[in-house]
């Protein structure tokens, strides 16, 4: 489902007080618009909820998803640990939100890409070329994403949380498939939006495990060539290709 560098310069270039001189005296930003986690939210975030995710991320990066307590999380950010609850709901809101922003980079361009297109234009190589950019650019980031799954899958209330982001996630691969966001989209399309997600998570998992193993740039070709087989015969879908 990444480009992080972008992310930690402007983390870098943020000042960051102390906990103990913002704790008491800070006003909040103003409160969140809509919900966090998502790609389309994650332009809305307040440069606290930024820090409050790059900061998680820095410690599982350190130190493994052991080391992610409100606690912490709030002293690597240097903020007031309550902050988490205010723009998350709590821990576990903030963690389905760390899995969204590990690969928000890879996304936020999809979205903007295809929502430059015109009618008739390469919608399907949007989709395909963007996954494929984003998988060769920041592998590290689809290894946090692991660190981070099998723990949120055994937490009943994150696995629900997640299950909506991998909605969006199809959801943006059925966009840009099919072009039109009507209620009549054939069940052949969004099939096809679910098994895009498995396969670059897939692909992912096997060049963590052995980098350039895979042409990631030819099998999605394959895979891009597939699916235009598929649209092919489906009626009403020349407005996606």
């Amino acid at each position: 489902m990444a480009g992080s560098e972008t992310r930690k310069n402007a983390a870098a270039k943020t000042p960051r007080a102390s906990a103990a001189g913002r704790a008491g005296r800070r006003r909040p930003d103003s409160p969140p618009t809509r919900t966090l986690g998502f790609p389309s939210a994650q332009p809305d975030l307040s440069p606290t909820a930024r820090r409050l995710l790059e900061a998680a991320r820095r410690l599982l990066e350190r130190s493994g998803y052991g080391s992610l307590s409100v606690d912490a999380i709030g002293r690597e950010a240097g903020e007031n640990k309550a902050l988490i609850r205010y723009h998350f709901g709590d821990k576990e809101g903030l963690l389905v939100a760390l899995v969204d922003w590990l690969m928000y980079d890879t996304l936020w361009e999809v979205r903007r890409h295809l929502s430059m297109l015109e009618q008739g234009e390469d919608r399907l190589g949007v989709i395909i070329d963007d996954a494929a950019k984003g998988m060769l650019a920041d592998p590290h980031s689809y290894e946090l994403f692991y660190d981070l799954m099998p723990h949120l899958l055994e937490n009943p209330r994150m696995a629900t949380q997640l299950a909506q982001l991998y909605r969006a996630y199809r959801e943006l691969n059925t966009w840009g498939f099919w072009g039109d966001p009507s209620d009549h989209i054939p069940d052949v399309v969004r099939d096809l939006a679910a098994m895009t997600v498995a396969l670059t998570d897939g692909l992912a998992i096997q060049l963590l495990a052995e980098p350039g193993s895979v042409d990631v740039t030819r099998a999605l070709g394959v895979w891009r060539s597939f699916v235009e087989g598929i649209l092919a015969t489906t009626p009403g879908a020349s407005g996606a290709r």
